[in-house]
Order: structure tokens, then sequence, then C-alpha cells
């Protein structure tokens, strides 16, 4: 790092003796702003005076941005713990820079810094020269100015990451800023940065698109409800009203695309895509664009503002019959069609089901089965995964919130996952990873069968089936004092297993299922690569599978699909499994070993680590957590 510095430091004395810079001494961003700095008079020495504007003014100004700063509030302190205790600030800016929020640890700064990363303190580029906040507005890109390459001297001590947001329709409204010690750097803050203020972005894109129905796509499904989503928005009659920054990407749409008909941009009819994605609602389905390219989707239907025409035809269709549905699932595995059975004499008695199994092993996939059985197939499907929620939301996305809750609450309050899985059924997934704290409250709810949302005083009767799914080991966890004991036995009126794939006896038959969903009904595995699927101990599970599945397809072409159209990641995997192998090895010592592999494959990359191996990130950091690698 003081090599870096001194080469800014060289830079800047050059560039204001000579009035140029080498190419490539500092980032051009940095030169073009010095300049701008330059050219404005501004003096690189001369005292900042921290002018915050009035109560009042800020009152106003915040009441202007509410919806930015309703939004951005819960993302920054997610990203606030993420960073914690690295002495940083997550500042929340509006289009001129001026703060509007800001929290974190700000130790390591003078009074006078304090204030001027307070809210009501301007970090305008005209005003404080070279920063990443004005810097990141004027670009309109994400912006890292670090030490030295602060315009003014009196930011030295400060490494900062900006990064713009934009509105639903890619208007400038602000910038999420994350300003730390600049002799404590973080190599990764830019890129959580960016994570967080695409989160936000994707909630204003949201909270302020409303139509008929929404479409979820990606190219991956795997990608589908991440924050690299794309997101459509579409009336009653399929015209695109909307289309968030990562649709537009995808569509290769320039701008904030509208009125472009659904069928000029998919080559499903507008109708077979309702009837479809409506029949697997929560679930993803194949899709093309017009060109031919291959998306996946899930369709979200909007219930309070579709027509009473479009609520009448959802209505009258019938009984769904999706890939979810428990003759599809039964392919012959003895142990998938015990827990069938099992399932299906408890179906109409109310008795809440526990599936367990590791990661990828469909537990969803057979929790919307059980609702598709069930006498409530026709009323709601709400799944929340518990591991997915910022733990400061989960409580008023499970129990609602009434008006003026907290500060951001919506204006007429919001309904609740229990509440609107009224009627229906509610999956809790990944319920191992719900707060101690909230696990009493949610008992209480099951006892009672009714909620109070925050801020409320009036309880509301409830009436919904409750499927959970984890794949931790809850008993050890009741055990341990990390899981209620009493709320383990509410859930577990029936525990039912699924098996991992390496132990399932239907290998072929998942993959017919497979080449199904990827409308390759007619491609041919050769049986050496039927042998390697075999042999392969799949710690991803069949969602592993189906992404190898997926790859080899592409890479073949039509043709049988041979050794040489596996990645090398999986044929690496093999190898090792064969060389580390011990005798007596369990099936944990093989997906310890698989993590350690995909790591090092990818040099410490947690997340591309996650995607190789078919697990999510939550996933993965905890299996990490269990092996000592965090």
């Amino acid at each position: 790092m003081q090599d870096d510095t001194q080469a800014v430091l060289r830079a800047r004395q050059e560039f204001f003796s000579a009035g140029r810079v080498r190419q490539g001494a500092v980032a051009e961003a940095i030169e073009r702003s010095w300049r701008r700095c330059l050219d404005s008079g501004l003096e690189t020495s001369s005292p900042v005076v921290n002018e915050l504007i009035t109560h009042d003014e800020l009152a106003r100004k915040c009441e202007k941005n509410e919806l930015l700063l309703s939004h951005a509030r819960p993302e920054m302190a997610t990203l606030n713990e993420q960073i914690s205790h690295t002495r940083s600030m997550v500042i929340l800016t509006d289009d001129e820079g001026l703060i509007l929020h800001s929290l974190g640890d700000d130790n390591f700064l003078s009074a006078a810094q304090r204030i001027a990363l307070s809210p009501g303190c301007s970090w305008h580029e005209d005003q404080r020269g070279t920063n990443a906040i004005g810097t990141a507005l004027v670009d309109k890109a994400p912006m890292t100015v670090q030490g030295a390459e602060h315009y003014m001297e009196r930011h030295h001590i400060l490494s900062c990451s900006a990064v713009p947001i934009f509105g639903a329709a890619n208007e400038l409204v602000g910038t999420l800023d994350v300003s730390n010690d600049y002799l404590m750097p973080q190599q990764h803050t830019l890129a959580l940065v960016k994570m967080a203020a695409q989160m936000i972005e994707n909630r204003l894109f949201r909270a302020s698109c409303k139509g008929e129905f929404a479409l979820h796509f990606h190219a991956r499904p795997e990608f589908i409800g991440t924050l690299w989503e794309g997101i459509a928005v579409f009336s009653g009659d399929g015209t695109l009203m909307a289309l968030n920054r990562s649709g537009q990407f995808q569509l290769e749409l320039a701008g904030p695309a509208r009125g472009i008909p659904f069928d000029s941009l998919f080559d499903m009819p507008l109708n077979a895509t309702l009837a479809r994605g409506a029949s697997a609602e929560q679930l993803i389905f194949p899709l093309r664009l017009a060109n031919g390219a291959r998306l996946f989707a899930r369709l979200e239907i909007s219930p309070e503002r579709s027509s009473a025409a479009a609520r009448a035809e959802l209505s009258a269709r019938p009984k769904r019959t999706s890939a979810a549905n428990f003759d599809m699932l039964d392919s012959g595995d003895p142990r998938v069609a015990r827990a069938i059975a099992q399932v299906k004499m408890v179906l109409q008695q109310g008795i809440p089901i526990l599936i367990e199994g590791e990661t990828g092993v469909g537990k969803e996939l057979f929790a919307r089965a059980i609702h598709d059985a069930s006498s409530r197939s026709h009323g709601p499907w709400v799944a929340v995964n518990c591991a997915a929620l910022p733990e400061g939301l989960i409580e008023s996305e499970l129990f609602g919130y009434e008006e003026g809750a907290f500060t951001g609450a919506r204006r007429r309050g919001s309904p609740g996952k229990l509440e609107q899985a009224h009627g229906g059924t509610l999956f809790l997934d990944e319920i191992g990873d719900m707060p101690l704290a909230l696990q009493a409250r949610l008992l209480r709810v099951l006892q009672e069968r009714s909620v109070t949302p925050l801020g409320g005083s009036k309880a509301k009767a409830l009436d919904f089936s409750l499927v959970s799914a984890t794949n931790q080991k809850l008993r050890e966890k009741v055990e341990s004092g990390e899981f209620r004991s009493d709320l383990y036995y509410r859930l577990n009126g029936l525990s039912v297993t699924l098996p991992p794939l390496r132990q399932r006896t239907d290998l072929s038959a998942l993959l017919d299922m497979l080449l199904q969903i990827e409308h390759a009904e007619h491609a041919e595995f050769t049986p050496e690569v039927m042998e390697l699927f075999r042999s392969h101990p799949w710690p991803g599970n069949i969602r592993q599978l189906h992404n190898v599945v997926r790859t080899a397809l592409a890479l073949a072409s039509g043709k049988p699909v041979t050794e040489l159209h596996l990645t090398q990641d999986f044929l690496d995997d093999l190898e090792r499994f064969a060389e580390t192998e011990p005798e007596g090895a369990t099936l944990d010592d093989l997906a310890g070993e698989a993590i350690r592999a995909a790591l090092r494959c990818h040099e410490g990359n947690v997340s591309a680590a996650a995607r190789q191996l078919g697990i999510s990130r939550n996933t993965m950091y905890r299996r990490m957590k269990a092996l000592g690698l965090v």
C-alpha cells in the first residue's frame, strides 16, 4: 500500500506542476475529476466548511426521498453487518450528493470528519473535490477513491467506494457509499456496495412499477430471485410497462423500454405463457426470446392489481399439472417412494410436515407437490426462505406490519407471509436459519393460529397448512440450544428425509426428467458418461446434476454426450476424490473434500465455488465454517 500511496503522490505532483499525468499513473476517472476541480478553481488545501442544512431542510429532503430511504435502509443495515469491525461508514445520498442516512463505525474519524459524514452534509464534487460520492454522480458510474486520489488533502485519510443508484426510469436518484480508514483497505468493498445498490434498485423497481403480471427471468435459472434477475412488468394485454436495468441488458434494449408487445419479445404467445407460468407459480419454466436465445422465467401475478377478468381466468384454470407432482417425483427410488406414501397418509389431516435433506435434493419441489396434492391446492402457495432474508427484515416479512410501525413502513402497512398464506400452504425453507429470537413468536402464532402485525393491536385469524424444510440436523441444533425444542416438535408432525443423489437408485429416470426440462428428450449419454455420473459424490445433488447436464448438452450440440462434453471441473473433482478417498471415508468427508477442491479451483472465490457445486452462498459459508475454513 505504501508503494501505491507514493505513486499517487507523484502523480499529483506531476499533475499540479505540469498539468498532466503519465498514462496509467491514476485511473482516467480520477484524472478527469482532478481536471474538473482544477478548472473550477478549487484549492487542494483550502479548508472545508462542514455546513449542515437545517433540521427542517433535511426533513424535507428525506420526505422527498422517502421511497429511496425506505428501500435502502434494510440493505444498508445488511451491508453494515457484512463489513462490521472494518472501521467503515455506510452512507446514502440523494442525487445531489447530500447525505440522507449514515451508519457504522466512525471512531477512526475526527470530530470535524464525523460531521462531514453525517446526514445533512453534501459531498458534491463542486464542494468536496474528487471523492467517490461526488465523482460517481458526475460519471454515473461506480467509483473508488483512495487516500491521495481525493482532490482535497484533508480527505486523504479516507478510502471510499460509491455506486450510483438509478430509479425505475433509469433516472439517477442517489448513491450508496462505504467510507473507511485508508490505513485499513478492504479488497472487496466496491463489489459489496455494487450488490447492495443493485438490491436497492430492484426494490425501487418493484415498488414503483405495478402491472397485471411480472416476469422474472435470467439465462441461468439459479439466478432468478437474485439481484441479477431481469424483471419485466406487463399490463393485462401484454404490453411492456417497465423493465429493470438487468432486464434491459439481457434483452439488449437501450433505456427504460415501454410499450413493446409481449409476443415481440418472446417466442411463446402471451396466453400460453400465462397458462404455463400460472400453473407453475413460484416455479421456473424455460422460455425463449424472439431471436431464439433461451431464458428461464418465473411468473408473478399481482392479485391486488389484476383485472377481474384475469382473476376469473386464473381461478377457472384446472388444478396445475406442473413438474411438482408426486407422479413425477416418484421416479423409482424406494426412499423417495416411502416419503411420498407417508405424506399422502396425512395429507388432509392438517399435520405439519418437515422435509429434511441436503442442499439440492429437491425439498422445495417436494413441498410444492404436497401443496398441489392437498385440498388447499387452489389456495395460495407462499414460500419463505429463512436464510435469504436479512435478519432485520424477517419479522416484518413474516408477520406483516401496520402503518407507521417503523421508519419507512408503507402508508397502508403490509400483510406478512403468514397472512398471505391464509387458506393455502406456508412453506418455510431453511427453517434452521431462523433467528432464535423469532422462533418464540412463530411458535406462538402456530399455537394460537393467529397473528398480530408489527405496530398493530388486533390479532388476525390464520388457517394454512405448514410445510418446513432444512438441510441442517435440527435435533443437534435443539440439543445445542440453537433451536427451540417446542418449535421443533410443533413443526415436526411428520418428518420425511429426501436422500442425496449419490444414494438414489433412479439416476436414469432423473436424467430423463432433466432432459424433458431442457427440451432435449432425444439426447443420449454414452455408457462412459453414465458410469462417471454414478461414481460422482454429487455434493450439490440434483441441482448440481442439472447444471452439469445443461452444460454438456450445450457442448454436445445435438450429438451423444461424451466425456469430452463434461466440464474440466467435474472431471477434476472425480480425480481428486479418487486420490483422496481413504478406506472407510464418510459421505461428509467426501462433501468436505468437494468444497475444498472447488475453492482451490476458483482460487478462493466462494461464489464461483458455490455455483460449481450447485449450492447457495449461505450454505457454502455454513459448510466452510463447519470445516474450519472461515
